[in-house]
């Protein structure tokens, strides 16, 4: 009896040696690749780093950090001759009160500019075109009062690639519209409700204003965060990492180094758990040299700088944080149109005040520089 007790132990043993040399594979396995997508996503960080000239002086709050997300509108394939953020959205995190604040920028907004080469007034889309990265940065904490602690550019590829990477998401669209293709083309149908998005119909739900208003482009690209965050959370396997890290690689332009991009994905969690505060805007159009610009209205900007600046710490809450209170502009409005695109009718009904509105601008302050022709690299000015 005892040869074959021996004999079971020994296959027992030898079974279970098996299944842990099958974990340490798996494990050294698993490492190992860990390891090598964490140098590939070194390499692709430091290949789209970008350093800003930043002119903002403020005290940094140890707890809370602001980051500008721009998406341009050109790639290496569309080459459109200029490059413009078509998105642009600030993003705050602050550890302290456990809050991420989003707050979405029309791109038309016209405001002054605070490049090297331009100081003039502009639709801030074309901060980019002037300067790159650090006249993006530097007019956005000009304009609103606040530091920019990190920015990060998008190109098209480098969205359609991240939402294929990770097996789309799945938006509850408002209404039904088509949307454009990245050549501009209203070939892409949506029909309301809940469904899925390739990479493709992402953008193009993201991208689109003419259904509704900026405003609201900027709700539905802050949607798109949020399922990409969902979709992210929800991912249980390693098998998508290389394909995610992959999305970025000629497609990306930052200042996030790779030692604060693994701070940030190993906070991502406790971050996306963060109770949310979306910011937007009262404003009206105006018609400028053939062109539509957005005005913000004085008071609008204002109280969405205050409450960005509560968000990072630098400002006290006042009567304007407590619950329940609305934002109403005053309706005062600086810039008139030269009506070369909608009429005085028209424009009046792009008024967002009902208290009436006041001109306080004065002639001649809608004037403009030309966009100057600059060279890119996949959309990107270096």
């Amino acid at each position: 009896m005892i040869p074959h007790r021996r004999k079971r132990n020994n296959k027992i043993k030898k079974i279970v040696g098996f299944f842990i040399s099958l974990v340490i594979i798996i494990g050294v396995g698993v490492f190992g690749y860990i390891a090598m997508a964490n140098h590939r996503l070194n390499n692709i960080l430091d290949k789209g780093y970008h350093k800003v000239d930043n002119n903002y002086k403020s005290e940094k709050h140890k707890d809370t950090e602001s980051f500008l997300i721009m998406g341009l509108d050109n790639t290496q394939e569309r080459n459109l001759g200029t490059t413009r953020t078509d998105a642009m959205m600030i993003i705050t995190i602050n550890k302290k009160t456990k809050t991420t604040t989003f707050c979405s920028i029309p791109r038309d907004s016209f405001v002054q500019i605070d490049s090297k080469s331009y100081k003039g007034m502009q639709r801030i889309e074309a901060a980019y075109t002037y300067g790159g990265p650090s006249a993006s940065v530097n007019t956005v904490e000009k304009t609103f009062n606040i530091p920019i602690d990190h920015y990060c550019v998008f190109n098209f590829n480098s969205f359609i690639k991240l939402i294929d990477a990770i097996g789309g998401i799945d938006i509850d669209v408002e209404k039904s519209f088509m949307g454009t293709d990245e050549s501009g083309i209203e070939s892409i149908k949506f029909n309301s409700g809940k469904q899925h998005l390739d990479g493709a119909k992402a953008l193009s739900y993201a991208r689109e204003r003419h259904v509704d208003t900026d405003i609201m482009r900027g709700f539905r690209q802050q949607k798109v965060i949020s399922a990409v965050e969902e979709k992210l959370k929800s991912m249980t396997s390693f098998t998508n990492l290389y394909s995610i890290i992959d999305s970025l690689d000629d497609n990306i332009q930052t200042d996030i180094t790779p030692k604060d991009i693994k701070e940030l994905i190993s906070n991502a969690l406790t971050f996306s758990n963060y109770s949310k505060q979306q910011l937007t805007f009262d404003w009206r159009t105006f018609s400028n040299q053939g062109r539509s610009m957005v005005e913000l209205y004085k008071d609008s900007i204002k109280f969405v700088s205050h409450k960005l600046r509560v968000s990072l710490e630098l400002d006290r809450k006042n009567e304007t944080d407590n619950n329940g209170y609305s934002f109403h502009t005053n309706g005062d409005y600086l810039y008139q149109s030269d009506y070369t695109v909608q009429n005085p009718e028209a424009e009046a009904q792009e008024d967002t005040s009902t208290n009436g509105n006041t001109y306080i601008g004065t002639s001649g302050n809608t004037t403009t520089g030309p966009l100057p022709n600059i060279k890119t690299s996949n959309g990107f000015i270096k």
